[in-house]
Formats: structure tokens, C-alpha cells, sequence
């Protein structure tokens, strides 16, 4: 049985409960039963919500709910929870006045213990289809509805008790039986309001985000990790965070680490998605790689390259070339250089002399492609006569009204570091530009596929 169909057959049970028992605790004016149905008509909500949450979590993230629908769930879920209270408070002052004038009418009939009898009938088929429900495929809201069930047989029980004592004359047992479901009835409608609401502010209980955090703690080639984010959308988690790996992780290694974490993850806190962005570890970065990282950093440099470093008597001297605006003032192009050594001269730390040359960024050139078989053929050749390429998968030549470009991807073998993939491509760039003296070449590494 699929949960869609045992949660539509829990719904038309316990909706018959709400009006079964509802005419029996008028009929015999017991607040035993009305506070039952009331109990039930709680759980016709809670398992209309479930199972229409349900249907609409089937429906894929659109442009509107990029997280998908599954908030949904807790709106209904929050209201349910409001309505419930309100209900329960009416229970309590019908009681309240109940004792304070000792009148306790209540007619131990026939009809009201037929009333109760059904309602079990009705939480035992409940358990039953629900429990079924789940040995087939594990389901949030079947187990939720699950758990309600248990909740209404437990409720009805506490009914009985009620209705039984006014039937042998002990008439204020009834109404302390409906104080006592009252106080189910707060705990259920209180919780509820609680943990939805909780879900609608994006708050995540702590011992859930410090599982998720001791993750990303423990895995043995995480070095650190940062802005952990974590919301739940309906019974799904989505999980973003930054990780720090070694440099020398290779592409394929970095790929697999990522989805070690997602099955982590997934361990922990069941369904789930998990944004991961990967950072190099800063304290096995190249002064070179330091500069560009800087470049980042700072506002108004478009690009940075042709940078040289010399070591003279241990003392780290640099020269480079930075991008900016072709249409700054000079002035405030070397306020911009002068921020730019500032910032990379905190992440190399102490250097001899910096000397920069500002120049103009290029702007975007516009292109047409280029079919020339033959120069494709002669890239091709180039590449694959180094043992170390598995494939090229493209080449593809465009040129503008100065210059031709060759952008081209290619895997190799044996799955090395990102340093020595580097070093591969640059020395395969070289090559073909000499090759082909006007054609400024791109070349992109990927991971081999295992």
C-alpha cells in the first residue's frame, strides 16, 4: 500500500470519528467524549495537512519555491495548532464551570459507549494501515500520522474512563476525564505550534545542527570548514557550507570527498541536500597563488598577470601586472594599486619591494566560431602525442577582428594533483602557441571518469 493511499484512508476514518463521537458527547452531554472528537477533529487536520503535503512534495522546485513546496506543510501545520488550542480552552472553561456548580449530567447511554467502541475500532484500522503502509517504504508523514494514531487510541481510552464513571454515578469523573484530555490536547496543539513555527523562522533545533557540524568535524580530510547553513523545507534539510580540503587534492579525490559528505549528511539527519564549496588550504598556497587569491579581494582590480617573485638573500621581491578601469582617473587607479599591495602583503606576509604596473583592462571581444579541420587536427595531434592525455573531448576555434582563440578539454591518465594538471596544461599552451603564433589558447583539465 503507497502512503498516499493509507493516509486518504486515515483521513476518512478519523474524520468519521469526529462526527461519531461528536453526536454521541451531545447526545449524552459527556465533555469525556466532545473533548475526544475535539482530539480527533485535530487529527483529521494534522492528517489532511500530512497527506497533502504529500501530493505537493511530489511537485518539483519552481522559480517561485526554489526549495520546493514543502513549507507548505508547516503553515497548515502552525494553524492546525492555533485551532486546536483555541478549541481546548472552550473544553476547559465548559469544565471549569462544571465544578464550580457541581452539575455534572452526564447520560451514560448506550449510544455514548457505542460512540467510544467505534472510535477504537477506528484507531486499531488506522494503526494497522499506516503501520502496513510503512513496511512497504519508510515515509515522514505516514510516521507522523502513525504516532496520532497511537495518540487518539490512547485519548479515547481516557473517554471510556470517563463515560464508565458517570454510568456506576461518579459524574465528575467525566468531567476530569475531559481536563485530562484537555491537557493532551494543549500538549499536542502547543508542540505543534512550536515546532512549526520554528520551521516557518528557519531555526534549527542545536542538536541537530551540532550532529550536522561534527560531520564536517570528523572527516579526515576536511581541514576546516566554515558558514554553516542549515533550513528545514518540510521533511527535507538543505545544508550549505565552505570546506577547506589539502591543494594537492586531485580533481577526482575532491569530487569523492564531496560525496562522502552528502551520504554523511544524509546519515545524520535523513533527507537531505548539501551545498558544499571547496576552498584550497591557504597554508599550502604559492606566494603566486596568494596574489591572485588577493586580487579577489579587492574592488576595482579586474585581473592580475605576468606576476614575477625573486628571491635576493632571502628577502622576496615582486613584480606584477593589475587590471583596472580604463576610465579611472590615475589617481584613483593607484589608490586601487595601493590597496592591492596592501591586502596581498598580509597574505605573503613581510616582502623586499613591490613594484606594480597598472594597466588598462581588455575589454570583451566579440567572436564568431571558426571550422578550420585542419588547424583542429593540428591541436589534436600536439596534445595527444603526451602520454600522459586520455582524450580530448573538445577543441573549438573562434576568432574576432584581431585575434583567434582555441579553447579545448581534455582528461588524462592516472588521476594527478591539481598542481600537476596545471603544470600539464600550461606546457601543452605553450606548445600549441608556438605552434600557431596568432592563436591565444585556453585549455581546461577534467577529472577522468573511474
Amino acid at each position: 500500500m503507497n502512503k498516499t493511499t493509507a493516509l486518504a484512508l486515515s483521513l476518512a476514518a478519523i474524520s468519521s470519528v469526529v462526527v461519531v463521537e461528536g453526536i454521541g458527547g451531545l447526545l449524552t452531554n459527556s465533555l469525556a467524549l466532545l473533548s475526544d472528537a475535539l482530539h480527533a477533529l485535530f487529527d483529521t487536520l494534522a492528517t489532511l495537512t500530512l497527506l497533502a503535503a504529500t501530493y505537493i512534495s511530489l511537485k518539483p522546485p519552481d522559480e517561485t519555491h526554489t526549495y520546493g513546496h514543502g513549507k507548505i506543510e508547516s503553515i497548515g501545520g502552525f494553524v492546525g495548532g492555533l485551532l486546536l488550542f483555541a478549541l481546548g480552552i472552550n473544553i476547559v472553561f465548559s469544565a471549569s464551570n462544571r465544578l464550580i456548580e457541581g452539575t455534572h449530567a452526564v447520560e451514560a447511554s448506550l449510544v455514548g459507549f457505542l460512540a467510544i467502541l467505534y472510535t477504537l475500532s477506528v484507531d486499531v484500522f488506522r494503526i494497522f494501515v499506516l503501520h502496513t503502509s510503512l513496511k512497504v517504504g519508510e515515509s515522514a508523514t505516514v510516521r507522523v500520522d502513525l504516532f496520532h494514531a497511537f495518540s487518539d487510541l490512547s485519548s479515547t481510552l481516557i473517554a471510556l474512563a470517563g463515560l464508565f464513571s458517570a454510568s456506576i454515578n461518579f459524574g465528575v469523573g467525566d468531567t476530569i476525564a475531559a481536563l485530562v484530555l484537555c491537557s493532551l490536547i494543549f500538549y499536542l496543539s502547543l508542540k505543534t505550534i512550536y515546532r512549526t513555527g520554528l520551521e516557518l523562522s528557519d531555526a534549527i533545533p542545536p542538536s541537530l545542527f551540532n550532529k550536522v557540524k561534527t560531520v564536517f568535524q570528523t572527516h579526515p580530510k576536511v581541514e576546516k570548514f566554515s558558514n554553516l547553513k542549515m533550513r528545514r523545507v518540510g521533511d527535507k534539510v538543505f545544508v550549505e557550507v565552505e570546506v577547506t580540503i589539502p591543494q594537492d587534492l586531485s580533481i577526482r579525490d575532491a569530487d569523492i570527498l564531496v560525496e562522502d559528505l552528502q551520504k554523511r549528511v544524509q546519515d545524520t539527519v535523513g533527507k537531505s541536500e548539501l551545498s558544499v564549496k571547496l576552498k584550497p588550504s591557504l597554508s599550502r598556497l604559492t606566494p603566486i597563488q596568494r596574489i591572485h587569491l588577493a586580487s579577489g579581494k579587492v574592488e576595482g582590480v579586474k585581473g592580475v598577470h605576468k606576476v614575477a617573485l625573486t628571491n635576493v638573500s632571502g628577502t622576496l621581491h615582486i613584480t606584477l601586472h593589475i587590471e583596472v578601469d580604463p576610465n579611472l582617473s590615475s589617481e584613483k587607479a593607484h589608490k586601487i594599486a595601493e590597496e592591492f599591495e596592501r591586502v596581498f602583503s598580509e597574505e605573503i606576509g613581510e616582502v623586499g619591494s613591490v613594484t606594480l604596473h597598472i594597466e588598462p583592462a581588455k575589454e570583451q571581444n566579440t567572436a564568431f566560431e571558426v571550422k578550420d579541420s585542419k588547424l583542429i587536427e593540428g591541436i589534436r595531434d600536439i596534445i595527444i602525442t603526451n602520454s600522459s592525455v586520455k582524450e580530448v573531448k573538445m577543441i573549438r576555434i573562434y576568432s574576432d577582428e584581431k585575434n583567434r582563440y582555441a579553447t579545448i578539454r581534455c582528461t588524462l591518465k592516472d588521476n594527478p594533483t591539481v598542481e600537476e594538471a596545471h603544470n600539464l596544461a600550461t606546457e601543452l599552451e605553450k606548445k600549441i602557441s608556438e605552434a600557431y603564433r596568432n592563436l591565444n589558447v585556453t585549455l581546461q583539465i577534467e577529472a577522468e571518469e573511474q
